[in-house]
C-alpha cells in the first residue's frame, strides 16, 4: 500500500514510529561509535589504551545507571518533557565530545552524553507504547527494535 492510498491515521502512526526511531538510533550510535574512534583516540590523546576505553565505558556506566531515573523522571514530569530534556543532554554532550581539549574532559562528557542516553532510549520505548494502536504496538516496537 502507498503512502498516498494509506489511511491518514496510519500514515501519522508511521511518521510517529519513524520520529521516535531517530532519538532511540541516537542512543545505540552513542554506544558504539565511540569503539571506532578508540585508535584515534590513543593517538590524538597519547593515551594508553586503559585510560581511552574509559570513553566507552563512561558512556555505558552512566547509561546503565540512569535508566530506571530517566524512566521515575519520565513518569513524574511527562515523558515528553523528559526526552526533549534527554534529546537537548545528548546534543550538548555531543558537542563538548567534539570540543574536548583532553581526554579527562572527552570521558566526563561521554558520561553526561550517557545519562542524555538513557533518557532516549528509555522513553522512546515508553512513548510508543502510549501512542501506539494495540494492533500496531508489536510492528512500532520492531522498528524501534530494529
Amino acid at each position: 500500500m502507498s503512502s498516498e492510498t494509506m489511511p491518514a491515521p496510519d500514515r501519522a502512526a508511521w511518521w510517529t514510529t519513524a520520529g521516535l526511531a531517530m532519538p532511540m538510533l541516537l542512543a545505540a550510535m552513542g554506544s558504539s561509535i565511540a569503539n571506532i574512534a578508540l585508535p584515534s583516540l590513543l593517538v590524538a590523546f597519547s593515551a594508553t589504551m586503559g585510560e581511552v576505553q574509559w570513553v566507552v565505558i563512561a558512556y555505558l556506566l552512566a547509561t546503565t545507571v540512569a535508566i530506571v531515573p530517566a524512566g521515575y523522571l519520565g513518569d513524574r514530569f511527562g515523558r515528553g518533557p523528559v526526552l526533549l530534556a534527554g534529546i537537548a543532554g545528548f546534543t550538548l554532550a555531543s558537542l563538548a565530545c567534539a570540543l574536548a581539549p583532553s581526554l579527562p574532559v572527552l570521558i566526563a562528557a561521554r558520561a553526561v552524553q550517557g545519562l542524555g542516553a538513557a533518557a532516549l532510549s528509555t522513553l522512546t520505548l515508553s512513548l510508543m507504547r502510549d501512542v501506539s494502536a494495540s494492533q500496531s504496538l508489536g510492528a512500532s516496537m520492531g522498528v524501534l527494535g530494529s
